[in-house]
């Protein structure tokens, strides 16, 4: 099969005049088609959000596959444009986006752009066997579609694992004029606010990862032939720059918080990475003698680049956005003696809460407002694993004029990611309200019950007791050109009309003798959806308005809005979230851990099949 759309064109460079747009360190290409006008920044002492006009945007993405050391060690991996992580994507709300693909990669590709909702553009959600064809080698695609909202997102391959290959980079789209901030709830002085604002404009995206030596074909081989899931990596990159640390194994073990270590008697492995045991991986079959050397053990010391993020005091304020582009890490971020106000939360505006560290999960973005009011010098930016692996990764945030200056930094964090005194405050994510205030429905139209666990095997998991073989996804007709596609099983798919309301419950179920397993974020694609409730035990009721009425307590009075939903590490549990269908079209809803997605667990919405969206004919 050919790759859509079959039609053919001409490059960015030769069909789009336009300019080069340069932010600090980043040289893009930044090309529009409408030229008449220029995007102006207009800032009043009250903040007003920067005021642009929508242009038409046009990026080139050009894969390759060459080898590549970012934490010293040299592995073949992806460069989008020559680099890693991929170009920032910068686009105004209100923009009309072309990215032209062109795949020099010697396999299959897509690229999915993460958290954009798509609307009436279903057939850019890139994805392999849902919106498109794969993009096979040598081919180029084209994406089109709308800016419809503001916020900090990122782009991604999804076609197969290539995430662990590095076909990652940043979106951030700035605020059209009319949008109202919350600033003025961090600071009621017009200064900071002002300042507040043009930081905001001018926001610093940061990409945290994980990273292996082990290309991710051979990664997912190795869980096939162990049997085991495996979490193990050997870096944890910023911005696409690390290191290897290696450390004693007591050590490492005696990082992991007292709970924990009640569970996990074992220790460590010199990596900071779990035993294989019962309670984590259960009693399937194992063949630990097939574990590739250096895997799970045997740390191999490198050392790579480190990133600097360079900040000005003049400016009083600065933002960091946060992307985690990790795919198999649960991680935790902190900034040396600066506290964070987190304003914005996978892409929308919250209500502004102060923290000095956050967790962050597979797929999720967190912004932060930072003040500039520390003492001229470098402070560390630390991000560590969580749950799974203890282990980290540095960047720093540099003060111009500080150069000279070479005092140590104070760590919120320890090397574990643990608290270093009682008085470091954690975000509480469950406190994320949305800002201007969004509720939900009272009621929804629709419920479905999903079981999450695993299916045959350690490592291979379920939405709903049968795997979704996504390897087979990438191989289909897009669902898209066929909503009643024979390849896609009933349990695999969850068929909603246009306008209604969808309840969603995850139920964890962790059958004995595993006591624990990673948290699960379940992403969701096109439009965010609310995260109405929680508890730990079992799903009960036959609806959500059973529920509310038997465990009241158990509801958000202030939903949060998002687009990644994140079930508990331990015992059984559940989560609800509740959405509008209002962008018809197949949609994913999968875990965001690269291993547990490519190994069963995810399904696909069918969005308004009532009002089934009619795909271009420059598309088929």
């Amino acid at each position: 099969m050919q790759s859509l759309p079959r039609s053919g064109y001409k490059t960015g460079r030769e069909a789009f005049a336009g300019r080069d747009f340069w932010r600090e360190n980043l040289s893009l290409q930044y090309q529009s088609t409408k030229m008449t006008h220029a995007k102006s920044l207009f800032l009043t002492l009250m903040g007003a959000a920067a005021l642009t006009q929508a242009a038409n945007v046009h990026y080139d993405l050009d894969l390759t596959w060459k080898r590549g050391s970012p934490n010293g060690h040299e592995r073949e991996m992806i460069f989008v444009n020559d680099r890693f992580p991929g170009p920032p994507l910068i686009l105004d709300e209100g923009d009309e986006v072309t990215i032209d693909v062109a795949n020099n990669l010697p396999f299959n590709t897509s690229v999915h752009f993460h958290g954009i909702e798509q609307t009436n553009t279903p057939w850019a959600d890139g994805v392999s066997g849902l919106s498109q064809w794969a993009i096979k080698p040598g081919d180029k695609y084209r994406y089109q579609w709308k800016a419809t909202t503001y916020g900090t997102y990122w782009y991604h391959a999804h076609d197969k694992d290539r995430i662990m290959d590095g076909l990652y980079g940043g979106i951030r789209i700035r605020p059209s004029a009319d949008r109202e901030s919350p600033f003025s709830m961090i600071s009621d002085d017009p200064v900071d606010i002002e300042a507040m604002t043009r930081a905001a404009h001018d926001a610093q995206l940061v990409i945290m990862s994980d990273w292996d030596h082990l290309p991710s074909n051979e990664y997912m081989d190795a869980l096939k032939e162990t049997g085991y899931d495996i979490f193990c990596s050997d870096s944890i990159l910023i911005d696409g720059a690390g290191s290897v640390y290696c450390k004693d194994s007591d050590y490492l073990t005696n990082l992991q918080p007292p709970q924990v270590r009640q569970v996990i008697t074992e220790p460590l492995t010199d990596k900071g990475c779990d035993p294989f045991m019962p309670v984590l991986q259960g009693n399937w079959e194992h063949h630990p003698e097939k574990l590739p050397e250096g895997l799970n053990s045997g740390c191999a010391p490198s050392e790579g680049p480190n990133s600097v993020f360079e900040v000005t005091p003049a400016d009083r304020w600065a933002s960091f956005n946060f992307v985690s582009a990790a795919s198999l890490k649960s991680l935790i971020f902190s900034i040396d003696e600066h506290p964070m106000y987190i304003y914005e939360v996978d892409g929308r505006y919250i209500e502004p809460q102060l923290a000095h560290q956050i967790s962050i999960y597979n797929g999720e973005r967190y912004s932060a407002m930072i003040k500039l009011d520390k003492e001229p010098a470098s402070y560390t930016i630390r991000v560590a694993g969580h749950d799974n692996q203890v282990i980290s990764g540095y960047a720093t945030l540099a003060y111009k004029g500080g150069e000279k200056n070479k005092r140590e930094s104070t760590a919120y964090i320890d090397y574990g990611g643990s608290n270093t005194t009682a008085s470091v405050i954690d975000l509480d994510t469950t406190n994320l309200p949305p800002y201007p205030a969004i509720l939900p429905a009272e009621d929804g139209d629709d419920f479905h019950l999903l079981t999450l666990g695993r299916i045959n095997s350690s490592w291979e998991w379920t939405l709903d007791g049968t795997t979704f073989l996504s390897a087979n996804l990438n191989q289909m007709e897009p669902v898209i050109l066929n909503p009643k596609a024979p390849g896609l099983a009933s349990a695999l798919k969850i068929e909603t009309l246009n306008g209604t309301w969808v309840d969603i419950v995850f139920q964890l179920a962790i059958p004995e003798p595993t006591k624990l397993q990673p948290p699960h974020p379940m992403h969701k694609h096109s439009n965010k959806a609310f995260l109405i409730g929680s508890a730990m035990g079992m799903f009960t009721w036959g609806s959500i308005a059973e529920a509310k009425a038997s465990s009241p307590d158990s509801f958000f009075e202030t939903p949060v809005y998002r687009d990644t939903f994140v079930t508990a590490p331990n015992g059984e549990a559940w989560i609800a979230i509740r959405y509008q269908v209002v962008n018809p079209g197949p949609f994913l809803l999968h875990c965001h851990m690269e291993t547990h997605f490519m190994s069963g667990m995810g399904m696909v919405l069918l969005d308004g099949v009532d009002a089934w969206p009619e795909v271009p004919a420059h598309y088929l």
